[in-house]
């Protein structure tokens, strides 16, 4: 059985798009009539508007029809769907307005998929304000480029066809825009800082630069672009201020024991910073064990995630699966090392959803913690946000995240072991069986619970 509240907010969504659909078609109607008046006082504006109308409805049934993945089988039909596009091409549009009502119209009816919507213009171009590098660029590796874009790699491309930083997309009108960036050049340095061996998402980190900054500043980025020119580009980052997501305490419990608490809100750009921060901090005040906090947690970026995740696991484990017609089979793993192998408990509750979801499976499935609380939202859909001719958006699923060991994560949400906090030997008799189960050697928990007895004779030694 699947969330209560996945499936009530499913079903307002979707009501929520019909209703949008229905006002659409009534304004449509008018617009219609009032156009039936107007027609004869500017024929080449409506020859003009009809072909931009018809390239836009082309671009939304090309990006479906390719790109949407029918993740929780609602029946996407697409035959269905190109009739949906043939009827809206064989009408007339009075303006901007009316082609937008009719991109709407063709969702509602062709895509029974609550997450899908169409972003109007204006709306859009606040949405853009919101990305990781915070000049409007979308960075990934070769793989991804030519997996999300479908086109192959520049003759300029380096020899690895998995490494490197490419542009995968780029925001119209945004500061990477303006400063000459496409869609396409490999990203080669950031300031003083060589790229090689940098991921993506650390790129993206050096690009947008502080998180506080009152203050807009520029960065110097160079560029191989596609005929294999070397660039040297400014671009203008924009003065910022981000709320930290993390909160950390230490507590005292019984037998020595000195609890670490994360407490992790949201996943925005600088959850990663702050959570290394924090456990940091607990370790050099003598934590023994840890708890990751994520209840109310409806997740954020993806990608911080990812890199939290990281920051506890080791062996280079996989972190997430995912189910896609375009995205990478190739899994993101872990580093080698952790940054703390101190025992792990995870607090989830019916409110932990999306990035804090797939946290939480990586720790479970790869027997790293336990989780504690109640059964997470469900929410594992991949959605991709496409920028459109005219400035507006389209959001569409491209997919669905799996943890580790194949449990879907989207609208079942993730169990958890326990209820309420369990005693020491519970949580570790479900790890050691989680372990067996995956075959992982019975050292590995021999050897955390060393750090932990080194860990609290260290701390009763500092009290001495």
């Amino acid at each position: 059985m699947f969330s209560v509240g996945s499936k009530f907010e499913d079903g307002m969504l979707e009501a929520v798009r019909q209703i949008e659909a229905q006002v659409d078609r009534a304004l449509g109607a008018f617009s219609s009539g009032a156009h039936m008046i107007d027609a004869a006082q500017a024929s080449s504006e409506q020859a003009a508007t009809d072909a931009s109308a018809q390239a836009l409805i082309r671009e939304v049934w090309e990006v479906v029809d390719t790109s949407y993945m029918d993740a929780r089988h609602s029946g996407f039909d697409h035959d269905k769907w190109a009739a949906l596009r043939d009827a809206a091409l064989g009408r007339s549009y009075r303006d901007q307005a009316s082609v937008h009502r009719a991109v709407r119209e063709m969702l509602a009816q062709g895509v029974g998929d609550p997450y899908c919507r169409f972003i109007p213009t204006a709306e859009f171009a606040s949405m853009k304000k919101y990305d990781v590098t915070g000049v409007g660029l979308n960075l990934g590796t070769a793989e991804e480029y030519t997996k999300k874009t479908g086109r192959a790699l520049p003759q300029s491309a380096a020899a690895d066809p998995n490494g490197g930083v490419w542009v995968v997309g780029l925001s119209k009108g945004s500061e990477a825009d303006r400063a000459g960036m496409e869609q396409g050049d490999e990203l080669l340095r950031v300031a003083d800082m060589d790229l090689s061996g940098i991921s993506p998402f650390q790129a993206a980190t050096l690009v947008a630069g502080p998180d506080d900054s009152s203050t807009s500043s520029a960065v110097n980025l160079m560029v191989r672009k596609a005929d294999g020119r070397l660039l040297d580009l400014t671009v203008q980052r924009p003065a910022r201020s981000l709320a930290s997501p993390v909160v950390s305490s230490m507590q005292q419990g019984g037998g020595g024991r000195r609890v670490g608490t994360i407490r992790l809100a949201s996943f925005n750009a600088r959850a990663l910073r702050d959570v290394s921060a924090a456990l940091q901090q607990l370790q050099q005040r003598g934590a023994t064990e840890l708890v990751l906090d994520l209840r109310d947690n409806r997740g954020g970026l993806v990608s911080e995630g990812l890199e939290v995740a990281r920051l506890f696991l080791a062996d280079r484990v996989p972190i997430v699966l995912t189910q896609s017609k375009a995205m990478a089979a190739e899994p993101p793993r872990a580093a080698a090392a952790a940054a703390t192998q101190l025992p792990l408990t995870v607090l989830v509750n019916e409110h932990t959803a999306s990035a804090s979801e797939i946290l939480a499976g990586a720790l479970k499935d790869n027997c790293r913690g336990v989780l504690v609380g109640k059964r997470t939202y469900g929410k594992g859909l991949i959605q991709s946000v496409y920028e459109l001719s005219d400035s507006s958006g389209l959001v569409i699923t491209v997919g669905k995240y799996l943890t580790p060991r194949g449990t879907d994560i989207d609208r079942f949400g993730i169990a958890p072991d326990f209820g309420s906090q369990p005693a020491a030997r519970q949580a570790a008799a479900v790890l050691d069986a989680c372990r067996l189960d995956a075959g992982q050697p019975q050292q590995q928990r021999l050897r955390q619970q060393l750090v932990v007895e080194l860990a609290a004779a260290n701390s009763g030694g500092s009290r001495r």
